[in-house]
């Protein structure tokens, strides 16, 4: 798999498991933990791309799972570039952050949003809360964000945002629900579509 646009080409990596790939995923935690003084431990590569830049340079964007102090599983997305130059090779991590791999499109990965009270997530919640009662003629009450996601693509300039929120219905009764907003970049203003408005059942 790949993903193209036109001024560049990501290409699969076909094998993550070859000591090349699994050393950038430990390099990388390596750095993040030196950086952040934090103590994760590599535990595997899931996927990965890489782009040539040019014959010397090539980034990597790995989906890595490590393991913290407390035993749990995180997913992160890396991004390195490897430059090969006097004989030396120079590997400089420029992306780490956690999230989790879209389940139907591999090469999107949801970034988790730390601050979910910021003026412009709140923006983006209240518009899906009021484009889906537009849409539906329902008349729900935003109440909050519980937890969200976000996915930038930068060919177009698009943010997906991924929010699950809580509303009231007309019923009174309070309902959790997953919304999926697009936005666009188009100066001088972004433009918000709503993609999906679904409600989330309870487990019982």
């Amino acid at each position: 798999m790949s993903c193209e646009t036109k001024k560049e080409q990501w290409i699969q990596i076909h094998d993550t498991t070859t000591p090349c790939v699994i050393n950038f995923g430990k390099h990388a935690v390596d750095d993040h933990n030196k950086e952040k003084g934090d103590n994760l431990v590599f535990k595997k590569v899931i996927i990965g791309w890489y782009l040539e830049i040019d014959y010397n340079k090539t980034k990597l964007r790995l989906i890595i799972e490590v393991v913290n102090s407390k035993g749990e599983v995180i997913t992160f997305e890396v991004v390195i570039v490897v430059d090969d130059k006097d004989g030396k090779t120079v590997k400089t991590v420029i992306s780490f952050v956690p999230g989790h791999i879209d389940e139907k499109n591999p090469w999107t990965f949801w970034i988790k949003i730390h601050n979910v009270t910021e003026p412009h997530v709140q923006e983006i919640a209240k518009f899906a809360v009021e484009e889906h009662n537009k849409i539906t003629h329902d008349n729900l009450i935003y109440i909050c964000i519980i937890e969200g996601w976000y996915h930038v693509s930068t060919i177009p300039p698009v943010t997906l945002w991924k929010l699950h929120l809580k509303a009231k219905d007309c019923l009174g009764r309070v309902r959790e629900y997953e919304a999926l907003v697009k936005e666009e970049k188009l100066l001088p203003k972004h433009v918000l579509k709503l993609e999906h408005f679904i409600v989330i059942p309870k487990i019982c």
